[in-house]
């Protein structure tokens, strides 16, 4: 018995082609976040070395503990090194995180100024039609026209520098975590870290790991040596070797626990700066709501509400710029500064 064989006919396969072509536009027009940007830290040059690093310490430590010939010594510096790869690798991991983190938002503050120019060009060119207006009618002079078409040919120079802003941050944002269509605005802040938290990454900054390490290092070197076969001259030498990388550690630690401290302080500043900006943004949304009420009822122009729509987005900039001073004083706190 012949089975029968169903054909699409050309018009079920075109609409076939256009419902697959616009999956495909969709999935390809996803917007990228914050997350997946960060994600992108990790192919970076600088934090693929550092994993390298990181996987021969620490299979190295696992040889070194596997000897069944092993000393104090061999131990104590195969953990040091692993201890510090890993710490170096968290830092090339944070100064990537920290990089993007400063790209992207750039591109988010740059589609802002380009939609500010856009408000701002609207504007004066409103201003050049009031201008005609007023001159037609006798209430203005040719001198205020002129003033007109000069802000609306700035604003115009405005509009174009800030379209070029915005395509060198996408550009600079693109040569870090690849090729995106769009940006997805910011999540909200991260909580911002305790007094033990900055502490913490004090700790496991490779700078004080390193010093404390040779402070380790240098003591031990006394504890491994006995007058039994051992001269005194020898104890006491490392005796003073000990003390003084003691010494230069505590130094060390000192320096850059002033360092962290003002990292720390910088964040406290942003994250204050933040909740200026936002209750102002908050504040001009609610004058731009009540300003259109007055402009739907006649109480105000159009020009003075396209004037109210431009602090808006003044406020908007504000509160964006205040937001990316806070991340970008984040993950320079996790870098250390760096």
């Amino acid at each position: 018995m012949n089975a029968k064989r169903q054909t699409l006919n050309p018009k079920g396969l075109f609409f076939a082609t256009l419902l697959i072509a616009g999956f495909a536009s969709v999935a390809l027009a996803q917007s990228l976040t914050l997350d997946s940007a960060l994600a992108k830290a990790k192919d970076q040059a600088p934090v693929a070395s550092a994993q390298s690093e990181l996987d021969d310490a620490k299979a190295n430590l696992q040889r070194t503990l596997g000897d069944p010939l092993l000393t104090r010594p061999n131990q104590v510096q195969a953990q040091q090194r692993a201890d510090l790869a890993q710490a170096n690798y968290d830092r090339a991991l944070y100064q990537a995180q920290s990089s993007i983190v400063s790209a992207y938002t750039q591109v988010l503050e740059a589609q802002i100024q380009v939609r500010l120019a856009q408000k701002g060009l609207e504007l004066a060119a409103k201003g050049v039609e009031v201008a005609q207006i007023r001159q037609k009618n006798g209430s203005g002079t040719a001198l205020d026209l002129k003033n007109a078409q000069n802000k609306q040919a700035d604003a115009k120079t405005t509009l174009s520098r800030a379209n070029d802003g915005l395509a060198l941050a996408q550009t600079s944002l693109r040569s870090l975590v690849g090729n995106f269509d769009t940006l997805a605005a910011l999540p909200s802040p991260p909580t911002m870290p305790d007094s033990q938290a900055v502490q913490d990454l004090f700790a496991k900054s490779p700078e004080v790991l390193q010093g404390r390490q040779r402070v380790e290092l240098a003591n031990l070197q006394v504890e491994v040596l006995d007058p039994s076969y051992a001269a005194q001259a020898d104890i006491n030498s490392a005796k003073a070797r000990a003390d003084q990388a003691a010494a230069g550690n505590k130094e060390l630690e000192r320096g850059l626990g002033i360092q962290y401290d003002s990292l720390y302080q910088n964040l406290q500043a942003a994250n204050r700066a933040l909740a200026v900006q936002q209750a102002a943004l908050a504040n001009a949304k609610e004058t731009q709501a009540n300003d259109k009420k007055r402009l739907d009822s006649g109480l105000i122009s159009s020009l003075a509400y396209l004037q109210t729509e431009l602090s808006t987005i003044q406020a908007e900039l504000a509160a964006q710029q205040a937001q990316d001073n806070y991340l970008k004083a984040l993950y320079s706190l996790y870098a250390g500064g760096k």
